[in-house]
């Protein structure tokens, strides 16, 4: 019997230890969150006797040691500041590891002898971007003789745009203001190059209500931009998002509410981008309306001496049925598909691997089966 352990009750962890119990018929999942409400809540909906809800703060070092005592396989689904504490932590215990986050690949790279000598698959980034995304980078590269240039778009966006900025929360707000303003990593020429954040605007069109969308630079690509280095010359990620939401961003960060440096307001010092994470988060928070995920990805290049274009895409919506965002089904699925194949053999690889390399050849088609049976669907087409 697997034991899984998920760390985090919000969105993505709910509806990871849901689906874990859900597909593994005999598995048990502790589920471990610091709010005690939120896992009240997460217990009442994912409703199982086989969920173990655990009250413990995955900041302190004792209590994470303790939650991973005897897990088979440990699911991060916590702030993108907690993933590394988390991974070492997995690590030191032998445990394998599975991340929602894929930032800082070269620091996550530093654990793969440590991984390797414990016997343990870790793999970083396997939620929808990154994660599907670089699933399907990879399984171009890897069908082409030679690859050329590949673009990625991807979004989280409300069916029905509205104010404030057109957009709706459906992630943490701090993960959200973090891609705006990281530098963004492309590939360019085979080589490593910086651009900015929220340029290289764009129109983009996906089938109505999303027939004139936006779409722009994003540091999405994460390992990629290392492990396909000198596999493909051009390569970058942008962001979906409808109209006008770049416009509305870049006003906010040109008037200072990006700046962490305390201000004096009224006699108390205050950090303009505290105050916007706890304004955006209130307002903006996706509430009953319906979300949905876009996805286009280009890579060409030659196969056989021909050009050759592999196109895939994907709009997922919201499940009314499971009550699933479809970010969180787009973002959990493919670590629950990842956690079941390492317990199951089908991965077999050992120490610090990412998804661009584990299910780039033969794990792809049952990756992708096992997502289209929860509903997700990703088509592939390849151009000639």
């Amino acid at each position: 019997m697997a034991h899984y352990l998920v760390m985090g009750a919000g969105k993505m962890g709910v509806v990871l230890a849901k689906d874990l119990i859900e597909s593994d018929p005999e598995c048990q999942v502790t589920l471990a969150d610091i709010d005690f409400e939120r896992l009240g809540q997460a217990t009442e909906f994912i409703g199982s006797d086989r969920l173990l809800p655990l009250q413990r703060d995955i900041e302190d070092e004792n209590q994470r040691m303790e939650v991973m005592e005897g897990k088979d396989v440990a699911l991060c689904a916590l702030l993108h500041e907690q993933s590394l504490i988390s991974l070492d932590t997995a690590v030191a215990k032998g445990v394998h590891y599975i991340d929602l986050v894929g930032e800082a690949p070269l620091e996550r790279m530093e654990y793969e002898s440590k991984a390797k000598e414990k016997g343990i698959a870790v793999i970083s980034g396997l939620g929808v971007s990154p994660g599907i995304t670089n699933i399907c980078v990879g399984r171009a590269v890897h069908l082409l003789d030679e690859a050329e240039m590949g673009i990625v778009g991807v979004g989280g966006v409300p069916v029905e745009p509205k104010p404030p900025l057109n957009y709706r929360i459906v992630y943490a707000v701090e993960s959200l203001l973090g891609l705006y303003e990281r530098e963004v990593l492309i590939l360019k020429d085979g080589k490593i190059e910086r651009v900015d954040p929220l340029t290289g605007l764009e129109k983009i069109e996906f089938e109505d209500p999303f027939s004139e969308m936006e779409w722009f630079y994003t540091d999405g690509l994460n390992s990629m931009t290392y492990t396909l280095e000198g596999k493909i010359k051009d390569l970058a990620e942008k962001t979906i998002r409808h109209m006008g939401h770049v416009e509305g961003v870049k006003i906010l960060k040109a008037c200072g509410f990006f700046s962490r440096e305390l201000v004096d307001v009224d006699g108390q010092k205050v950090a303009p981008r505290r105050v916007l994470e706890v304004v955006l988060d209130e307002r903006m928070k996706l509430g009953d309306e319906r979300d949905a995920t876009l996805l286009r990805i280009k890579v060409s290049g030659k196969k056989d001496g021909r050009s050759v274009t592999h196109v895939f895409e994907m709009a997922d919506y919201f499940d009314t049925d499971r009550q699933y965002t479809s970010m969180g089904k787009t973002t959990s699925f493919p670590a629950s598909v990842g956690a079941q194949m390492i317990m199951s053999g089908q991965i077999t690889q050992r120490g610090v691997v990412f998804p661009e390399n584990v299910f780039d050849a033969n794990l792809y088609d049952p990756f992708m089966a096992a997502l289209a049976a929860r509903g997700v669907f990703v088509s592939h087409e390849v151009i000639q």
